[in-house]
């Protein structure tokens, strides 16, 4: 063979050897990673069972993946009891920070005998970080069909889809986005005459929104912490197509001193009255009240975008326009 093409070849041969060696290395790392971690959870007293686990995806890409997979929690952490009939895990060779999880189409999830069953064709997440904190997660969901286990009611029963992307900024605040299409309520669970007045079909529901002090509610997972550190709920766009009642929304919300919900919401509502009809007939709404709510309804500022309606939380209190709903608790320690 002349030196012309022998050397090309050889140095082919050569950077395929050292990408192997690569992979091999790389992927007996991961299973290391996944075997002290299963050892970790073991220890502080979870039980895994699955089936073996399985590396690949030579050349392209790394894949790690298992069968029915049950994992149990000690009684100390609720007891409950997650299984999946299959788990998937994808890498590219050159990037560990980003992985596409694939679920199985079942996911069983039960706690003190009662839980809920999730079917679906297709549920895949993107999970991407650095230095092991979680930045951006995505997952699309179709077809999802939710079963009760045990005696626990479920509102809703199938979704034709769902998105949601979730990252953080440089400020450390999350920006969430979420989109559901064609949720199916379970009439039974809902009352009757919001069924009525609207139906039991949700066309979408789409909302935006960010939480600011993310970093102190993910280290805490207390939300009293969270709200004396000044975070904030901001909506920044909400729409919800539901029969006739079809509204968007913004505004932002906090928690104050004594930890109650405390903000304002801007509602835009193309058919106030039916929303006003609805909460009324169903006693959301007291009877000395309902003349005052009908007024709100019928006087307030309308446009193409529909009739606008602030929803704030102030002092412990809800209010519609300046009619009081009701009252509000503490929602954290």
């Amino acid at each position: 063979m002349p030196k012309r093409f022998a050397i090309p070849l050889l140095a082919i041969l050569i950077v395929l050897g050292l990408y192997s060696a690569y992979w091999v290395y790389a992927r007996s790392e991961i299973v290391r990673y996944v075997e002290a971690w299963e050892a970790a959870q073991i220890e502080a007293g979870f039980s895994i069972d699955r089936n073996d686990l399985r590396v690949g995806g030579y050349p392209y890409r790394f894949s790690v993946s298992a069968e029915n997979v049950v994992m149990r929690a000690p009684e100390i952490d609720g007891g409950w009891v997650l299984e999946l009939n299959a788990f998937e895990a994808n890498a590219m060779p050159y990037d560990f920070s980003h992985w596409i999880i694939s679920l199985g189409d079942t996911v069983r999830f039960q706690q003190g005998g009662q839980g809920l069953a999730l079917t679906t064709e297709n549920a895949r997440f993107s999970v991407s970080g650095a230095d092991g904190v979680t930045q951006r997660i995505g997952s699309q969901i179709t077809n999802l069909q939710i079963e009760s286990l045990g005696s626990a009611p479920v509102s809703v029963t199938d979704v034709e889809a769902l998105r949601l992307s979730a990252a953080t900024g440089e400020s450390g605040d999350m920006a969430i986005r979420l989109q559901l299409d064609g949720v199916q309520l379970a009439a039974e669970q809902i009352d009757p005459i919001l069924a009525g007045s609207f139906g039991d079909h949700i066309t979408q529901l789409q909302a935006d929104f960010v939480i600011s002090q993310w970093p102190e509610l993910a280290r805490s997972a207390d939300l009293g912490t969270w709200a004396r550190a000044g975070g904030l709920y901001s909506l920044r766009e909400f729409h919800i197509g539901w029969g006739r009642l079809n509204m968007d929304a913004e505004g932002e919300m906090g928690l104050d001193e004594a930890l109650r919900p405390t903000g304002r919401i801007s509602l835009n509502i193309l058919d106030p009255e039916a929303v006003v009809d609805a909460m009324i007939e169903s006693g959301a709404i007291s009877e000395e009240n309902s003349g005052a709510l009908r007024l709100v309804a019928q006087s307030a500022p309308r446009s193409d975008a529909g009739t606008a309606i602030p929803l704030s939380f102030r002092n412990g209190g809800v209010y519609f326009g300046p009619v009081r709903l009701g009252e509000t608790g503490s929602i954290a320690r």
